[in-house]
């Protein structure tokens, strides 16, 4: 069953262009609005920046999965990498197996580290990566990638030299740029780049640990698949937090039971598994207290 036609997908394809323009001239502005509001310019990191900096996040990921067919998707992906100052070979090594092997310690892109055996370490693991988020993890995976049985001989460290030299091209241009502009100080702006980079981290990792936190499910394919936990949209802050990270959590498990559905963009489009788990927020703090406290 065609669920979206591929006529309305390929109408998706603007948004990548907006976003590809519009995340670099975000970073651009924000030495502007910090020379006029000073520290409440963090409400500006918040949005646009947390709005841009998810949107950024998913559109890598719907580039992995070349969703969109009117776009080059693996030069987006290649490119939203860049931006969100990831490692484009990371996430093309790892996704795959997070599909199949969701919802257990083996997913490497959950579980970099596996299951931390030691309570006390995984408390301390669970906190930073509620704390710093993505950033964190994708560190972790950054430093664990060519040692790992599964992705040692794939990884390449001329991927990670090639990243690096983009980084500090996109990044070093963009803070010259605003610092000529705006008569902001060059350490300014790398403090202001640094705080909404851990804003954006913080949500995309929290719509990710609302989706698969602390969620093991022993069980076969189809039950770690359906298990995959939803947002409820209800309340003003599930409401906020869901437009600030384009809907992600709201239906994702259709995401790991239709794989193959362009469905983010298209909520209520396809049908919830009958199974299908939905928690608010309330139940969403007490995962991330229990992750804190019994590990």
């Amino acid at each position: 069953m065609e669920y979206i036609p591929k006529e309305i997908v390929r109408k998706e394809g603007w948004k990548y262009y907006f976003v590809l323009f519009a995340w670099p001239i975000y970073i651009f502005l924000l030495g502007f609005v910090y020379s006029k509001l000073k520290y409440f310019s963090v409400l500006f990191m918040i949005f646009p920046g947390a709005y841009l900096f998810t949107w950024t996040a998913c559109l890598m990921h719907e580039c992995w999965h070349k969703y969109v067919s009117v776009i080059n998707n693996n030069i987006f992906y290649n490119l939203f990498s860049y931006l969100l100052l990831s490692d484009p070979q990371i996430y093309r090594l790892i996704h795959g197996h997070h599909h199949s092997k969701v919802n257990m310690w083996e997913d490497f892109e959950f579980h970099p580290l596996g299951k931390i055996k030691n309570v006390y370490l995984r408390r301390v693991y669970n906190f930073f990566e509620i704390i710093l988020g993505s950033i964190f993890v994708v560190g972790v995976q950054m430093q664990q990638l060519d040692r790992h049985e599964d992705y040692k001989t794939k990884y390449k460290r001329s991927s990670c030299l090639i990243s690096i030299i983009m980084w500090v091209v996109i990044y070093g241009g963009l803070i010259y740029l605003s610092v000529l502009a705006f008569e902001v100080e060059i350490f300014q702006m790398v403090i202001l780049l640094l705080i909404a980079f851990w804003i954006g981290s913080v949500f995309v990792h929290h719509i990710q640990l609302i989706e698969h936190g602390n969620l093991i499910v022993e069980g076969d394919f189809h039950e770690r698949k359906v298990k995959t936990r939803n947002l409820k949209d209800e309340g003003f802050f599930a409401k906020l937090f869901l437009f600030l990270t384009h809907g992600d959590a709201r239906e994702h498990v259709i995401h790991h039971t239709h794989v193959g559905v362009y469905s983010r963009p298209f909520p209520h489009k396809v049908p919830m598994p009958e199974e299908s788990v939905r928690i608010g927020l309330s139940e969403y703090i007490s995962i991330l207290w229990v992750m804190v406290t019994k590990g």
